[in-house]
């Protein structure tokens, strides 16, 4: 094995939740995650003084921290502080909906008695829906769950560093008013403690403190929202954003702010999502940025001097001064994704045989490998907050003649030679390209506000002193939090979140405040949803699939963007209109596409209270009606989950007096976490360019339930003609 200089790239972020002048913001996940992942990430390094990483700070997430400091709240720490004998109906409805918000397997599962009340909640609302369900809960229970919650949060080094946190665990109910106040004042000292710690350890040197600009924009998209059709030719784009001064400004506000907090002026910056273009890079340089990093996607899709070789670093003609990294896609995903499913052991076994099948591949002697990746979100999808495998991983690497942790700039330094990009296709490490935040009608809708805004808010030719200079301050950072990247994300429900409609609000209420600093009236379009609920109408018009998938047909989301693009289809849409049916809820909901080798996708999600047990046993047909006669699919599923049988026929009913005109189907199916299925489009009559419609029918112990059908309009042969999926 070659020498490697390892490179861990941690990336901390949160959003501005905080609207200007509020001390209660809508949503606690800086909270949470602050006594979680945020805590974990840096006392675990006290324990290998050996291992030095990188860690990625966002800068208004600094903010949000300091504002809890100071006295600042959220709506979840509120509710959860009521005696449950004096909630009322709404806010037990509150707690009912929302303080499940824990990852069901690691967190809620970890804890028996929060488990138990998962488990009533769901009963609740088979017996009294949606609505009413919350009346099945006693006072106690609202007590349990407002402290059940917030121990499902605490991660491992909070647990150990506060022996009341282990004590309320072990516990287990019958929680009182003075245990929960308990853990919101621990909750707060934590959180007093995170910057200085990160300070602490980046003064030894064993933390390398990089940052990202100020809100966390797409500085690509900042600086020109065409830049999009650089990877994407034939994307719809809004019309066209430009403002190059506003990612200037985002990226000098973010390094002095992190420098004001951490004491450091970070030399490198990890661009938001990865998001590099030739001139978000140029803009680096400028401000004395001498590193960033992006995705070997990216490398791969840009004009180089040389093969694509993501051990060294890359130099741009453009951007003098400054050296580019590329992560290495696999090996961050493993990490981010994949690992959580194995055991520590195991994971970290798997990591190291990767290093060494990426330095047998070297043509040189060492050179360095970068693992980048949130370094908040994937823990909760492991055993213990991921402690096993970090402390595995770490332990593992400490004394490794071979492999060395260090800082990605000092992995940089240690580099002998340079490689020459000579343009920079601009992308992110999500495909490469800016799918995920401009392209769809919300999306697009979302950019078209806020440029509107800036428009309206800009100061005209002689009028800059017509406004006190605390007023263009105020509407300027109220316009920079719009313009970060999570509330492009949330939108067209590509990714699915309970808290889209919070996020949306948000977003448009940075815009008014950033009207209301200059004492202008906001427009009345920024009281509207961005996101519009379908009218009857609407309803009727096809589904359209933009882009081509390529999920492994295995039962597991072994990566978080396999399924990106597809189209989403809740429960609530496919349940057919009786309540009995609405409750019976056997899957959260449905996803579908279509691959480029002219194949159906579908995918399956469980509901939380049928989980994977739920495939075992099942009879599931599709039913496709197109210009031709309808096709049906029928798959049988044994006692483990596996294909028993597929069969598919023509236009006859299902029975067995049609047996004889049934034939083997060539359709790939696998059902574990999730139910994944793949079938030539030819074999069930879809048609390329023309309009269809699916149905799907469950079958068990002699029952079926019958779903609402799905309308779609099938891609033409060359059409989708670019991927948004990440293999």
């Amino acid at each position: 094995m070659k020498r490697v200089s390892l490179a861990f790239l941690w990336h901390l972020h949160q959003p501005q939740y905080r609207l200007r002048e509020e001390t209660v913001c809508a949503l606690p996940w800086v909270r949470l995650h602050g006594v979680r992942a945020y805590y974990d990430m840096v006392r675990v390094l006290d324990e290998f003084p050996e291992i030095r990483v990188t860690v990625n700070l966002v800068p208004c997430l600094l903010e949000q921290i300091r504002a809890y400091e100071q006295g600042g709240s959220d709506l979840f720490l509120e509710m959860g502080s009521v005696p449950a004998e004096e909630l009322d109906d709404s806010q037990r409805a509150f707690l009912f909906d929302h303080f499940f918000s824990s990852g069901e397997a690691r967190m809620i599962g970890s804890l028996p008695a929060f488990a138990e009340l998962a488990r009533r909640r769901h009963q609740a609302r088979q017996i009294r829906g949606t609505d009413q369900a919350f009346k099945e809960f006693r006072a106690a229970d609202f007590r349990d769950l407002q402290a059940l919650f917030d121990l499902s949060w605490f991660g491992f080094k909070a647990r150990e560093d506060f022996p009341e946190i282990r004590a309320l665990r072990g516990q287990g109910r019958g929680f009182t008013r003075e245990d929960i106040a308990a853990m919101h004042r621990i909750e707060r000292e934590i959180l007093a403690r995170l910057i200085p710690l990160y300070r602490r350890a980046a003064a030894s040197g064993q933390l390398e403190i990089s940052g990202s600009p100020y809100a966390h924009p797409i500085l690509p998209l900042l600086c020109d929202t065409q830049v999009a059709r650089e990877a994407l030719p034939e994307i719809p784009l809004p019309p066209r954003f430009r403002a190059p001064e506003d990612a200037e400004a985002q990226v000098a506000e973010g390094l002095d702010r992190v420098e004001r907090e951490i004491g450091i002026r970070p030399r490198g910056m990890w661009p938001s999502e990865g998001s590099l273009s030739q001139e978000a890079a140029a803009i680096l340089a400028r401000h004395g940025v001498v590193w960033s990093a992006s995705d070997v996607q990216v490398l791969a899709m840009s004009e180089r001097d040389d093969a694509v070789d993501p051990s060294i670093p890359w130099i741009l003609p453009e951007a003098p001064g400054l050296d580019l990294v590329f992560r290495d896609h696999d090996l961050s995903d493993r990490v981010g994704f994949t690992y959580s499913g194995m055991s520590a052991a195991e994971a970290v076994a798997d990591f190291l045989a990767a290093l060494r099948q990426r330095s047998d591949g070297w043509a040189q002697d060492s050179g360095l490998v970068l693992v980048a990746l949130d370094g908040e979100n994937p823990w909760e999808n492991y055993a213990d907050a991921g402690a096993d495998f970090l402390r595995g991983l770490y332990g593992a690497l400490v004394g490794n003649p071979k492999v060395t942790c260090r800082p990605v700039g000092e992995a940089i330094q240690g580099c002998t030679r340079r490689g020459t990009v000579k343009r920079l296709r601009a992308g992110s490490w999500i495909g490469a390209n800016f799918g995920i935040w401009i392209g769809g009608p919300e999306k697009n809708r979302a950019w078209e506000l806020l440029q509107q805004t800036r428009l309206d808010t800009a100061p005209a030719p002689g009028d800059a002193a017509a406004v006190p200079s605390p007023g263009r301050e105020a509407a300027w950072a109220s316009l920079r939090a719009a313009e970060g990247s999570d509330w492009f994300w949330w939108l067209d429900g590509q990714f699915h979140s309970i808290y889209r409609a919070e996020f949306d609000q948000i977003f448009r209420g940075h815009l008014r405040q950033a009207y209301e600093a200059l004492g202008k009236r906001a427009p009345e379009i920024l009281e509207q949803p961005i996101p519009v609920a379908a009218s009857p109408e609407a309803e009727k018009v096809p589904l359209e699939v933009p882009v081509w998938l390529s999920p492994a047909i295995d039962g597991f989301e072994r990566d978080f963007f396999e399924w990106e693009g597809a189209i989403r289809v809740e429960w609530t849409a496919l349940a057919r209109r009786s309540s009995m049916e609405r409750a019976q809820r056997p899957l959260e909901a449905l996803e579908f596409g279509f691959s480029r080798q002219g194949e159906f996708l579908l995918r399956l999600d469980p509901s939380a209270g049928s989980g994977p047990e739920f495939f075992k046993g099942l009879g599931l047909e599709l039913i496709f009606r197109a210009e031709s006669e309808p096709r049906h699919l029928s798959l049988a599923m044994d006692d483990q989950g596996n294909l028993q049988q597929a069969r598919w026929w023509r236009g006859l009913p299902a029975g067995e007096e049609a047996e004889a005109f049934h034939e083997l189907s060539q359709a790939r199916v696998a059902a574990r976490k999730i139910l994944e299925l793949a079938v030539p489009s030819e074999e069930v009559g879809l048609v390329p360019g023309r309009r269809a419609t699916f149905q799907i029918r469950l079958r068990r112990s002699g029952e079926e339930l019958a779903l609402e059908e799905v309308d779609l309009r099938v891609p033409p042969a060359d059409g989708s003609g670019h991927s948004w999926s990440v293999s």
